[in-house]
């Protein structure tokens, strides 16, 4: 499909001005103004990523007696049960917690429900459970800010349940004993984007905080001590960047350091998920973690049981680590197998059955699908076809499980909230959520959210963008500019990589690499550097082969090879070139 390609208008004097008081270049500067970075306090804040990036923990609602109530069962040993979600964000928030409760040898139980029999969130069979084994508290792990009735079920048994989560809040919030979530409509956290795991870490801050400041000690005390909070940053990068939260704010420090300790990969699941991954050597990165690491961690959740990389992440013993991360791998193979199957089923009835351009959302639902996977299916179809997807799993009761994924300009939440009266349960995000629904249901879903969407997206939202942060000419990449961006990342949602524009470049030298990768030099002038487009080949073949110079928007990087530095266009988009030759 075409891309738009959309260059932001400049604010030369701003860009000139952060360019002089940050002692930056000019490109720099307009890259941050274009992420909404556009004063000199806000830029340090950005760039210079350090412990206090974190915000106070006590600023979130009814941080207090969360905190307070926890404590008590700590003193007291009493019984605590993490409940968490199955994906990669709840399975770090629950290892997280598990981890920090057996420093104070406080053995805390562990329950993660199973996605096809008990579905996403707190479940009143799981409440009864918790009350057979004398619980006292339930602590949730990304997930409960929904569940009312479960909620309501355990406070009436006489068990405190601690939420913590950070999805979109119903109007109504469960009674709970207390209920972290930044994004509750009555929060005052000047920070929105933390994930589930983000919000567990804050839990544990303020914890720390709390009985260091007892003791007369400094209350982030031990935050870069091998023993103390610096260590649970790894879980926190995981589950941030798996969840694809914002890397911004306080985010950005939780991932930056996160990333050096997996890095390092002292944890020793951590290794051995990196081995079985093929993860050498090199840093981690976003990338990383985005499609090698976090696949295998969800796999167990999609197609098994999600303990298992509960245990992964917490176990001390290498040969049961590397016997997890074997297993782990064996299960992502086979969900890879069985969301191609699904994906090639739906694209076929889409290009066969669906007139896509007039289509303003896609909804399909099949008996042969498997639940666990068809999230991930709908977030490929979204990428293809460019519309909000909903992906549903029926089942011999005539219910549906699905998935709901989104574009840019829609949220999927809100539009399944305004379809409340047709579902039986929903929640989730901006861009992702889940949905519990009635078979005969379905077609008038697909009608309603057709016009939700059609009512909120003009005819070009329909089309997928490439935002550009500038147009250079390919002389002006060199060394000290690549050097000086190497201050912006983590890049990722609301800080993306930055996208350059290059006219009137010309080919040589291009071959397809294996795996449909396109790998050329291009040159202008002087000037002369290699370029790579990854899963490009088949799509731009033909352009390559007419035209005799091309535009591009790339990514300027560096790319070490053979033990040298050289530098690299990472190409996002091609087009004939608009340069009269």
């Amino acid at each position: 499909m075409k891309k738009r390609w959309v260059i932001g208008e400049r604010d030369i004097d701003l860009e000139l001005r952060l360019s002089r008081e940050l002692s930056i270049t000019p490109l720099v500067s307009r890259i941050l103004i274009n992420r909404g970075i556009r004063d000199v306090t806000s830029a340090n804040e950005f760039l210079n990523i350090s412990p206090s990036n974190l915000l106070d923990p006590f600023l979130l609602n009814d941080m207090e007696k969360a905190v307070s109530r926890l404590i008590k069962a700590i003193h007291e040993k009493s019984r605590i049960l993490i409940y968490g979600d199955y994906d990669v964000d709840g399975v770090t928030a629950s290892a997280l917690y598990l981890e920090f409760f057996r420093r104070y040898r406080v053995d805390a139980d562990l329950y993660i429900p199973d996605r096809i029999r008990e579905g996403y969130s707190l479940n009143e069979s799981a409440v009864q459970m918790a009350r057979s084994r004398n619980t006292t508290v339930i602590l949730t792990a990304d997930c409960g800010t929904s569940s009312s009735r479960p909620v309501k079920l355990a406070q009436d048994l006489g068990i405190d349940v601690i939420v913590t989560d950070h999805h979109e809040p119903p109007a109504e919030l469960p009674e709970a004993y207390a209920l972290i979530n930044p994004n509750r409509h009555d929060s005052i956290y000047p920070f929105k984007g933390l994930a589930g795991v983000g919000v567990a870490f804050k839990i544990v801050q303020a914890i720390y905080m709390t009985i260091s400041s007892s003791s007369g000690l400094n209350g982030l005390n031990g935050l870069n001590s091998s023993n103390g909070l610096d260590s649970f940053l790894d879980l926190v990068a995981l589950g941030t960047i798996a969840d694809v939260a914002p890397l911004t704010g306080e985010n950005r420090y939780l991932v930056k350091r996160g990333l050096e300790l997996l890095t390092e990969g002292k944890r020793v699941g951590i290794k051995a998920l990196k081995e079985v991954a093929g993860v050498k050597r090199g840093d981690v990165t976003v990338g990383t973690v985005g499609f090698m690491l976090a696949p295998r961690i969800n796999a167990s959740g999609r197609l098994s049981s999600a303990e298992a990389a509960v245990k992964l992440l917490t176990t001390c013993d290498h040969e049961d680590a590397r016997h997890i991360a074997d297993y782990l791998d064996r299960i992502n193979q086979e969900r890879q197998k069985i969301e191609s199957k699904i994906k090639n089923e739906i694209r076929t009835k889409i290009l066969n059955e669906v007139d896509i351009k007039n289509e303003n959302v896609i909804v399909m639902a099949s008996k042969d699908w498997h639940q666990g996977v068809i999230g991930i299916v709908a977030s490929k179809i979204v990428d293809e076809f460019y519309r909000p997807c909903i992906l549903i799993s029926l089942h011999e009761d005539g219910t549906g499980k699905g998935s709901a994924r989104s574009i840019p300009g829609f949220n999927i939440f809100k539009g399944l909230e305004e379809c409340n009266d047709l579902l039986d349960k929903y929640g989730g995000h901006k861009y992702a959520a889940g949905l519990t629904i009635q078979g005969n249901n379905i077609p008038l879903l697909r009608d309603r959210l057709s016009s939700i969407v059609g009512n909120n997206l003009a005819e070009e939202d329909f089309v997928p963008r490439i935002i550009m942060d500038a147009e250079i000419d390919i002389e002006d990449i060199n060394f000290p500019l690549l050097k000086e961006m190497a201050i912006l990342p983590p890049y990722g949602i609301s800080n993306p990589e930055p996208v350059i524009v290059t006219r009137g470049l010309v080919v040589t030298e291009p071959r397809i690499l294996k795996g449909d990768h396109l790998k050329m030099k291009l040159k202008k002038g002087r000037a002369y550097f290699d370029s790579i487009g990854f899963s490009m080949a088949t799509a731009y073949n033909g352009i390559i082969n007419k035209s005799e110079k091309i535009d591009i928007a790339y990514t300027p990087e560096l790319n070490l090879w053979n033990g040298m530095y050289g530098i690299q266009l990472k190409l996002k988009d091609i087009r004939v070139s608009e340069e009269v030759s």
